[in-house]
């Protein structure tokens, strides 16, 4: 039996993948393919696994399905988008890349937003919550 956090690698180094290949057209090239998709992959990872993390916690919070709710926890999309756009940043650097390749740091928080809702979308995941109720 798979523990929780093998199934939750999984799935985001999968999402991850597949988000590499969009950012791999999108941000511009560096050196050679392999290298720049390990550095476009290590920036999607940062957002599926990271946001995984944050959306599990955010559905924890009670009453997140209903009125105020779920403006909070598209805040916190937005703010933990922030912090996994801050460590994907970190890494950029390390890989000798140039921040000046990657949007503005308020995009961060809008691409954690709109990831979390196709994944919410593909997924068609209840919140913990829910769940109980039943």
């Amino acid at each position: 039996m798979r523990t929780p956090f093998m199934r939750a690698l999984t799935r985001t180094t999968l999402a991850a993948l597949v988000l590499a290949l969009a950012l791999l057209v999108a941000l511009p090239r560096h050196g050679s393919l392999g290298s720049d998709f390990f550095d476009v992959f290590t920036l999607a990872f940062c957002f599926t696994f990271f946001g995984h993390y944050i959306e599990a916690f955010l559905r924890a919070l009670p009453g997140i399905e209903t009125g105020p709710g779920r403006l909070v926890r598209l805040t916190g999309w937005f703010a933990g988008g922030l912090w996994c756009y801050l460590v994907a940043r970190w890494l950029w650097l390390r890989y000798g890349r140039d921040l000046n390749d990657l949007p503005g740091l308020v995009w961060g928080g809008v691409f954690l937003v709109v990831l979390e809702l196709m994944m919410s979308a593909i997924s068609g995941q209840r919140s913990a919550n829910d769940r109980a109720a039943r």
